[in-house]
């Protein structure tokens, strides 16, 4: 948003033409969805960690429960 402020003041000093202005604004729009993009992924990056995170947890949890259960049938043995 403070980019279109800054790019007319600059666009003033400069005397830049018409077509100069229309490309810089299409670089600006497409900053601006690629940084919405990016806000995206990293949302969804949190997402697949969390889940990451529990199914490591589960797994952890089943591996020391099969070791104490074959712990527990050896000394009955």
């Amino acid at each position: 948003m403070n980019y279109k402020i800054l790019e007319e003041m600059r666009m003033a000093e400069l005397g830049l033409d018409a077509a100069q202005e229309t490309k810089i604004t299409v670089m600006q729009l497409k900053i601006e969805r690629l940084e919405e993009k990016q806000d995206d992924l990293r949302e969804r990056l949190k997402v697949v960690e969390k889940w990451v995170i529990g199914a490591a947890a589960v797994i952890a949890a089943g591996v020391t429960l099969v070791g104490f259960l074959t712990n527990i049938s050896k000394a009955y043995l």
